[in-house]
């Protein structure tokens, strides 16, 4: 059987969630939790503050042997938000460990000029914003954990909240969400690449993910209507049907 190793994006809950349940149906679906948000290695993650210490965790860390090929059958990688960031700084390092690549409105690139904006600062933002801003349907909103939402938290859940933010701004506050060398290494990440995007996200807005599409040698751009930041939460069906027709098809 195939492997997909999917990488969260922040704020999303452990686990295969969303279309990530049903893609596990079709595929051994492995969803690690990023050091720095709440997994064993938080410790001696406190040292780390760049996205690339991540991927290098990934690709020859203690976690390597999830990217070693298995021996079923094909490594597929995916990323969402932050989570694409790092499969990204993965994929131009390792480009013949992975079959397939598929992003979700990363982040990690950016494309406009040095006083344009490319991402919604999210650090900033407070939860109801990023609900709004992230979803097509805010009513809709599941499976998303951030200080202060969803409300009704344990006291553990807040301070695990309170703690990946503050990972997330030891990773990505300057340069602000992005790693200004990727840029020019975009041409090694040469697998079959499919970048996926709400219609309706206003976190990481479609055209950015169209622009960087553009930019990777094999890659193919599909935006979903009626979706936003979080397609694989917010659209798991329609999703896990692109994400499959893709895996079966273009990336054998």
């Amino acid at each position: 059987m195939s492997t997909l190793l999917f990488l969260h994006d922040v704020d999303v809950l452990p686990g295969p969630v969303g279309a990530l349940s049903l893609l596990a149906g079709d595929l051994d679906v492995v969803v690690p939790r990023h050091p720095g948000f709440g997994t064993p290695l938080d410790d001696t993650a406190q040292g780390w503050d760049t996205v690339a210490d991540l991927a290098q965790h990934y690709l020859s860390g203690p976690a390597a042997e999830l990217v070693r090929a298995p021996a079923t059958g094909p490594l597929h990688l995916a990323g969402a938000g932050f989570g694409g960031w790092i499969a990204l700084e993965m994929a131009v390092r390792a480009p013949h460990q992975f079959a397939s690549l598929v992003l979700v409105s990363p982040y990690g690139v950016k494309l406009s000029g040095p006083t344009e904006r490319d991402f919604a600062d999210i650090l900033l933002l407070d939860p109801t914003e990023v609900v709004e801003l992230g979803w097509a349907d805010p009513a809709a909103c599941r499976d998303l954990r951030m200080p202060g939402f969803p409300t009704g938290l344990t006291d553990s859940e807040y301070e695990q909240a309170f703690a990946d933010r503050a990972a997330l701004s030891r990773y990505a506050w300057k340069p602000f969400l992005h790693d200004p060398r990727l840029h020019r290494w975009l041409h090694l990440a040469t697998m079959p690449t499919l970048v996926l995007a709400g219609a309706r996200d206003r976190l990481v807005p479609p055209r950015h993910s169209a622009a960087l599409a553009d930019l990777l040698p094999s890659a193919r751009f599909v935006d979903l209507p009626d979706a936003g930041h979080y397609p694989y939460l917010e659209r798991p069906d329609e999703f896990h049907r692109l994400v499959r027709s893709f895996l079966r098809g273009d990336a054998r």
